[in-house]
């Protein structure tokens, strides 16, 4: 059973209470942000992320967590500092 997801990727679908995106990654930054666009009603939801880097060559390996979240979005720490700006968060949002 697969589900195909439409709509505007940064906005998701408010039916199914998902939403996702993409956010870029700073060089030297340890921590980064995901604001939502809309709220969700409450901090009632769970998070998949994955990181990506298609330009570096060989790509340093992050691990990561989650160390904050509320109805506004939500912040992942990293195991150190950014090497490059090459680095992207994929994240995807669905209450529960």
């Amino acid at each position: 059973m697969s589900i195909i997801l439409t709509g505007n990727p940064g906005q998701g679908d408010p039916f199914l209470g998902i939403k996702r995106g993409v956010q870029a990654i700073d060089e030297d930054v340890n921590i980064v942000s995901v604001d939502f666009t809309s709220p969700f009603p409450n901090p009632d939801y769970h998070i998949l992320v994955t990181m990506e880097n298609i330009i570096d060559s060989p790509a340093s390996i992050y691990s990561y967590i989650i160390t904050a979240k509320d109805k506004d979005g939500f912040t992942v720490s990293f195991s150190g500092d950014m090497e490059s700006g090459n680095y992207k968060l994929n994240w995807i949002a669905q209450k529960y």
